[in-house]
């Protein structure tokens, strides 16, 4: 089997895997859907970054493959625990790895390559990769990081942009609309690192915390997907105008332009 031959029938699994996961309340069956979506936007996102390093057809196949079944665990967890939080549920990227050795999606491809997507798919959501990762499994990993986090800033800011919409993504938490941001947080940013959401406390937080992600985005290809679509500058819109605010979109804003002169 070509890996373009496995990513069509990736695409026919993942629609029978959610045949299968039936029976959802109205509720779940929303959120069901907003998580179908993503994974196919992921995808397409995925394949456009791969294309865009110039790699073969049978390795943007492989990351389409990755994309679109990064939160295949999404529906398991859902059923089992009815969240889509890690905190409480366990790890969803880590049950995603369960399901695709469940059910023999890669039988017929090499074991180097079924490795590559497992670990792309278990890595997507982690705070940073390991250093143990080989050259092609990280490469991978970042593929995926970056197209989901692109998709995420897409989905966030288009509801930013329509507040009274039914939102369109899942990453809310019930954290308090405080007009602060809280030192942490602050802290992290102004110094070029991701936040991590053990350090949330507020509502401004999270979106502090969406701006801090283009610290990991890893090619220029996804920082054009970004500016493209002004994620930043969406994101700003709706926080406060205070000073500590202004000084760190300046900060981002600044790194996001520097990847296009390097």
């Amino acid at each position: 089997m070509t890996l373009v031959e496995l990513d069509i029938k990736s695409r026919q699994f993942f629609d029978s895997f959610l045949l299968f996961y039936s029976g959802w309340n109205k509720g779940q069956a929303r959120q069901v859907e907003i998580k179908r979506q993503h994974s196919y936007r992921v995808s397409e996102l995925a394949g456009k970054i791969a294309a865009s390093l110039n790699l073969d057809l049978e390795d943007v196949a492989i990351a389409r493959i990755t994309g679109l079944l990064h939160d295949l665990g999404r529906f398991p967890q859902l059923l089992k625990f009815n969240t889509y939080d890690d905190t409480i549920s366990g790890d969803h990227a880590a049950m995603g790895v369960d399901e695709v050795e469940r059910g023999n999606v890669f039988q017929g491809i090499d074991n180097d390559t079924a490795r590559i997507i497992k670990v792309a798919i278990y890595q997507h959501n982690k705070p940073e990769l390991p250093e143990s990762l080989n050259e092609r499994e990280r490469l991978f990993s970042k593929i995926l990081r970056d197209a989901d986090k692109l998709d995420i800033l897409e989905s966030l800011t288009n509801h930013y942009s329509n507040p009274f919409d039914e939102a369109n993504h899942t990453l809310s938490w019930n954290l308090p609309k405080g007009k602060g941001i809280s030192e942490q947080v602050a802290h992290a940013v102004k110094n070029g690192k991701t936040v991590t959401r053990e350090f949330l406390k507020t509502q401004d937080d999270i979106k502090i915390m969406q701006l801090s992600w283009v610290y990991d985005l890893n090619f220029k290809a996804s920082f054009r997907i970004l500016s493209q679509g002004r994620y930043v500058d969406k994101i700003y819109g709706v926080l406060p105008k205070r000073d500590e605010v202004i000084d760190i979109y300046r900060l981002v804003r600044i790194y996001v332009e520097n990847q296009f002169m390097n």
